[in-house]
């Protein structure tokens, strides 16, 4: 393990994290980490970095435009969160078949692209999908915004492979630039509004990958998204394909393709977002 319960960082996983604020090297200092940078300093919690940044737009200084995703990173903070999240999938047949075919829309998406050197899983979720990852890898990263997630996936993933855990938010990664070779971020974008927040994960996402990131989303045009509007059951964020691709385009990549969960109507969608020559841009304030 690139991590042990002694507290213990290896210096290759240091070298690619950063400081979520401003992005400056991270050195261990007793039984703490703390930014060369701008001096703040991170707790580690069974050997686990405590890394992740709560908050919306004000967190990476753009101005909020309206709804944002704090409430949800508070419910996913509570304790106990993680073996809730996954008995929810657990204890009913339908949710353990939509875990399964999870599993092989991602698997098929990273069978299409070079084995990665390095890969990251986030948000983890307790790894309820991740199970398969660390055999596509030779270093598989799993980093949550909530520590019992990231508890319950350390729980989980057990043994298998070389796995290193820290919390993290999708808003703040704290890698440096083309740390991994691939991330995959499922079932997230829709817990975030249209517009600042979208921009920013997605930008991120594709920041800290030197290749390609997999992104789950609900289809704003699919049926089932029709017919929740027509019945006022706006539950989740929707993205239309579109605007994926034009969120892609500013973060230096293209979509290559972009599958169903299920059949052509379905709401959850996989798209595998391919990096171009050159570095992301930043996104619009």
């Amino acid at each position: 393990m690139t991590q042990d319960r002694n507290n213990t960082v290896s210096a290759s996983v240091m070298e690619l994290m950063r400081c979520p604020h401003c992005r400056g090297d991270l050195a261990r200092e007793g039984r703490d980490l703390i930014c060369r940078g701008c001096a703040r300093r991170y707790e580690l919690h069974d050997g686990i970095p405590l890394l992740a940044q709560s908050g919306s737009s004000e967190q990476w200084g753009s101005p909020s435009d309206g709804v944002t995703s704090v409430a949800y990173q508070g419910s996913f903070q509570k304790s106990g969160i993680g073996e809730r999240y996954r008995w929810r999938y657990q204890r009913r047949w339908f949710k353990r078949c939509t875990t399964r075919r999870e599993i092989g829309r991602i698997e098929r998406l990273l069978a299409s692209q070079p084995r990665c050197g390095r890969l990251l899983d986030i948000p983890c979720g307790g790894g309820r999908v991740s199970g398969p990852f660390a055999a596509a890898t030779d270093l598989l990263l799993q980093a949550d915004l909530s520590l019992d997630q990231i508890l319950m996936a350390r729980r989980i993933m057990g043994s298998q492979g070389r796995v290193v855990w820290f919390t993290a938010s999708a808003f703040m990664i704290p890698l440096k630039d083309g740390a991994v070779d691939g991330v995959i971020c499922n079932r997230l974008m829709h817990h975030l509004p249209p517009g600042v927040e979208q921009e920013r994960a997605i930008h991120e996402l594709l920041r800290v990958s030197a290749r390609f990131v997999i992104v789950s989303y609900y289809d704003h045009d699919s049926f089932k998204s029709l017919g929740r509007r027509i019945r006022g059951r706006h539950r989740g964020h929707t993205l239309r394909r579109r605007d994926l691709r034009a969120l892609a385009e500013r973060g230096g990549a293209f979509v290559e393709v972009d599958v169903p969960l299920w059949c052509g109507g379905s709401r959850l969608r996989y798209a595998l977002l391919r990096k171009s020559i050159g570095p992301p841009t930043a996104p619009d304030p």
